[in-house]
């Protein structure tokens, strides 16, 4: 649950440091149309891209155009934080982007009609005063377009605060906007229009994968906003989403056999040996993978990311493909732990990738180089969180107030 009481103190001072004022006036357009004459169209802050398009930079305030008839396995997620859950999107994109759902509600007559043209920023990273001008130019197209509303949905902690400045340049455009936030505390300070607080794990805005009836039913509750006739309006959502209870299906591969070949080339190309298998079931179960952002082969992400490692001559990795691999390689991961059908809490993946095996370890060795060229390194929050160092088998390891501290390690390499 995404509750500030319920996180670590040190991500918590994190969150509470991102609170703002409002930006400004607050903006309100009222509309005479029903719910079932209007014409909506999606923004998420996810960080979704096609394949074939320019994935999102490390820092960047731009936007995607994502067709109402898209072909899900064509897009990827290449947002740069690394504090939320990517499996929900990994299993079910209608999570962090709900066109399915739209599309039933239109079919339904809820809604009068989905935008043929919906779109995607990248929430992470950014004050909300950034995304300005790209959100203004968005409106342009949304009026083109005949759309009177936009359902703003986000994905990561910084995300919460995008989606209000979303809510707050549109609707000052004459879009009338509603959404969902994440962080309760982030909505109540900067004061959108209207927005829907929801207390699900962060990466999975609209719920449970794959539970069509859930998602509908947090989408309703947030279109039901768009009939306030004063605001601003924060609205509690009144269900938690509910434990899994039953346990994951067992971990496919067990992680510590041994390997005589102790560089960190051939303990990681055995470990995904192991896992491709499971990768492959679970491309096959799902029609679609989110492996490709970095645009390289599996072999080749293999060959780059361990050549400095294993001899420090090696020239280092490009910061920004190394990032981009490193995502590869945890969806890969991520995609074959959970091929088997079964219900997943959020966060299984990247504890199982931290905790047991050599890409956790690989992921921390690059943490350690960042640490020694300055303490506290920015680049080290792209490529792990605090919470995932604080899983970790590598080198680091993270004290109740949120640094980052010397650990043995129990691996020998």
């Amino acid at each position: 649950m995404v509750k500030l009481v319920d996180i670590p103190e040190y991500e918590r001072n994190h969150l509470l440091s991102k609170l703002m004022s409002p930006l400004g006036e607050l903006p309100w357009v009222s509309s005479e149309k029903s719910l079932k004459e209007k014409r909506v169209a999606i923004v998420t802050t996810a960080g979704l891209n096609y394949r074939e398009e320019n994935s999102f930079d490390f820092i960047d305030s731009s936007y995607r155009a994502i067709p109402k008839d898209l072909d899900s396995a064509d897009l990827l997620m290449t947002h740069s934080s690394v504090n939320f859950d990517r499996s929900g999107f990994q299993e079910d994109i209608n999570v962090v982007f709900p066109i399915d759902r739209f599309k039933e509600l239109e079919a339904a007559g809820v809604i009068g009609s989905v935008a043929d043209i919906n779109y995607s920023f990248m929430g992470g990273g950014l004050l909300p005063s950034v995304y300005e001008d790209n959100v203004r130019d968005l409106a342009t197209r949304l009026e083109a377009d005949g759309v009177d509303a936009a359902f703003i949905v986000p994905v990561c902690p910084n995300c919460s605060r995008t989606v209000c400045g979303i809510s707050y340049y549109l609707e000052s455009e004459g879009i009338q906007t509603t959404g969902i936030a994440l962080f309760r505390e982030i909505a109540q300070s900067m004061k959108p229009p209207r927005i829907l607080w929801v207390s699900f794990p962060l990466g999975r805005p609209l719920g449970k994968p794959g539970d069509a009836a859930f998602q509908t039913q947090v989408i309703e509750h947030t279109l039901a906003l768009l009939d306030a006739t004063e605001g601003p309006v924060l609205q509690d959502y009144f269900l938690d989403l509910p434990d899994v209870e039953a346990p994951p299906p067992a971990c496919p591969v067990s992680f510590q056999q041994k390997n005589e070949d102790h560089s960190w080339r051939g303990r990681l190309r055995r470990e995904m040996g192991a896992l491709t298998p499971w990768y492959e079931l679970g491309l096959k179960r799902r029609g679609r993978t989110t492996v490709g952002v970095s645009g390289s082969s599996i072999e080749d992400i293999i060959e780059g990311l361990t050549s400095w490692p294993d001899d420090n001559d090696q020239e280092f990795p490009e910061p920004v493909w190394l990032k981009c691999a490193l995502e590869d390689l945890k969806a890969f991961y991520s995609e074959a732990l959970t091929a088997q059908p079964g219900e997943y809490q959020a966060g299984y993946s990247e504890r199982v990738i931290f905790e047991e095996t050599v890409l956790g370890e690989l992921i921390v060795c690059y943490v350690d180089y960042f640490e020694t060229i300055e303490p506290n390194h920015p680049f080290v929050r792209a490529i792990a969180s605090r919470e995932q160092l604080k899983r970790s088998t590598g080198n680091w390891a993270v004290d109740q107030s949120g640094d980052k501290v010397k650990a043995a390690n129990p691996v020998d390499k």
